[in-house]
Order: structure tokens, then sequence, then C-alpha cells
């Protein structure tokens, strides 16, 4: 559509560099943000910007993708045992299986801390049970 008026003119497209498209995609993938409204702020068409996030997804914008940034980490602390250890003999060290201190903070409060030798399986079912909606 030739919107200069002028009857032979053609209009221009507008070249995005890529870097100011991924600064716009980045916006767009910030939470309750609105692909349309982010589009209309920066006068891109809100197809174009979806074509855009699809090239960011597949690594075509360069960045980092969005199924990287969706990655949470949770946070680790690890400390010595504060319990003070027997002097031990070589014969045993061989025998004696390692103790371990595991402590778990579960979202809605929960908090678990485990001491000694931990059973696998007891853990995961301890776990299930405090994630189970009550």
């Amino acid at each position: 559509m030739d919107t200069s008026g002028e009857p032979g003119a053609s209009r221009s497209r507008r070249r995005w560099p890529v870097q100011e498209k991924l600064r716009i995609v980045m916006e767009t993938l910030e939470p309750g943000v609105s692909v349309p409204v982010v589009a209309r702020r920066h006068c891109v068409n809100a197809n174009q910007l979806f074509i855009w996030r699809g090239q960011y997804r597949r690594g075509e914008l360069g960045g980092i993708s969005e199924g990287d940034r969706a990655v949470k980490l949770l946070p680790v602390q690890v400390e010595q045992a504060l319990v003070p250890q027997p002097p031990s003999s070589p014969a045993s060290e061989a025998i004696a299986a390692p103790a371990g201190c595991m402590e778990i903070q579960i979202s809605g409060g929960h908090h678990v801390k485990v001491r000694g030798h931990i059973d696998a399986e007891v853990l995961r079912v301890l776990i299930r049970e405090l994630l189970r909606p009550c």
C-alpha cells in the first residue's frame, strides 16, 4: 500500500539492526508483557515481532534462547558436618560408609533435615509427600 500520496512512489522497508530486534524481543519475554503492546510502542507490526521471537528461539538472532531463560537455579549451600568424628583406624575407614547430612527447604514452609545414611527411596517418598497438595 502506497502511503506517500504521490503516484508511482514506493514505500521503503525499514531495516532493523539485529541488536535492535534482540532488544525488542527481550522486552516481550518478560512475564505479563503483551507482544502487540510492545510492537505498537516500537512501531513494529505484531506479526513481524512474532517472527523475530521465533528467530530468537531458533538462535538466529544470537543471545540466549527462550528455553534457556526458563531454567531456574535453586540456591544450594554445602556445609561441613559440625559433629566431631571419632579417630578411626584404616580398617574402620574401609568398613564405615560416609555419613551424610541433607537439608531441604520446600516452598510452603516445609523444611527437612536428614542426617546419616540417606536412603534414596525414602527421600523420594518424603519429598513427594511434602509437595503433595493438602
